[in-house]
């Protein structure tokens, strides 16, 4: 029991040192993709990415990566979006995140998508 208990809590510190030196932990397991995109997306596309009342669903067919290409939704997080096809306005670009950043969320975003699956755009 007491070794359990041990390698239980190194394997916890690892965790944690892993994600402060930028090792997403393999962002299926909630890693630092996850949090960028909470503290920089949730707000209009839902803490599940299955949208706001200020933004849609991630998981909308359109989004996903057979539709829209990675370099896409990191254009659409740098520049921002005129509004096309929702009554949610534009999507205002997001300056103050790199290129680094941008990929850890559009890897959080591809890794839901892939686990939760995508709904058909309505």
């Amino acid at each position: 029991m007491r070794e359990r208990l041990i390698a239980g809590a190194i394997t916890a510190a690892l965790a944690v040192l892993g994600v402060a030196c930028g090792d997403d932990g393999g962002d299926a397991a909630g890693g630092r993709g996850e949090a960028i995109y909470q503290a920089n997306c949730s707000a209009c596309h839902g803490d599940d990415l299955r949208g706001a009342s200020t933004g849609p669903s991630l998981l909308y067919d359109i989004y996903g990566p057979d539709e829209l290409a990675d370099e896409e939704i990191a254009a659409a997080i740098r520049d921002g979006v005129e509004e096309q096809r929702w009554d949610f306005g534009d999507m205002p670009a997001n300056g103050a995140l790199g290129d680094s950043q941008i990929d850890q969320i559009i890897d959080h975003i591809r890794t839901v998508q892939s686990t939760e699956g995508l709904d058909p755009t309505p």
